[in-house]
């Protein structure tokens, strides 16, 4: 990922669904795909981090569901139309869960079936974000940000492969 043509000044902390307590002394906004294989990586990977890091007040997270037309990332697109933004904890748990199984949905269900899949499992009903939706979109465009997962941590700009001893210094 080229992070040298992201505007980071383009990137704002409202939108998205925010967990953290709203004057913790850090920000992270995740641009994330919840059928991005990628974002799995990044989101398994630092869970434990950043939710210690939230708990101790340290962390305020803004995740930001970003939808793609790119073909294997539509199941992502309508798994973000179920997600509660008002109910931070309920999409943890959400995303927690489709990361998790993400293998055994991604590829393997049709969106009808998808649907029943998120309604069965995490009894979730469709939402009303497209609005929501389409703001990301909207500032992630301005901020030239193409790729998930994108992070941006205080000044800092990464992906899914940062090392999680550098994001543990990033978190201190």
């Amino acid at each position: 990922m080229d992070i040298s043509v992201i505007k980071r000044e383009n990137v704002t902390t409202t939108g998205g669904i925010t967990i953290g307590q709203p004057d913790a002394p850090l920000t992270s906004i995740e641009f994330i795909n919840a059928a991005c294989p990628y974002c799995r990586k990044w989101f398994l990977k630092s869970e434990e981090m950043l939710t210690e890091a939230v708990k101790a007040g340290r962390l305020k997270r803004i995740i930001k569901p970003f939808d793609k037309d790119k073909a294997d990332l539509q199941l992502g697109n309508l798994a973000h139309t179920y997600l509660p933004f008002d109910q931070p904890e309920t999409v943890i748990q959400a995303l927690s869960f489709l990361f998790t199984h993400q293998k055994t949905w991604r590829n393997d269900l049709t969106p009808n079936e998808f649907k029943k899949y998120i309604e069965q499992n995490l009894n979730l009903a469709p939402q009303d974000n497209t609005e929501n939706l389409a703001t990301i979109i909207a500032e992630a465009d301005r901020a030239n940000i193409k790729f998930v997962p994108t992070i941006i941590l205080g000044e800092h700009i990464f992906d899914e492969s940062i090392a999680m001893t550098d994001l543990n210094t990033l978190l201190k």
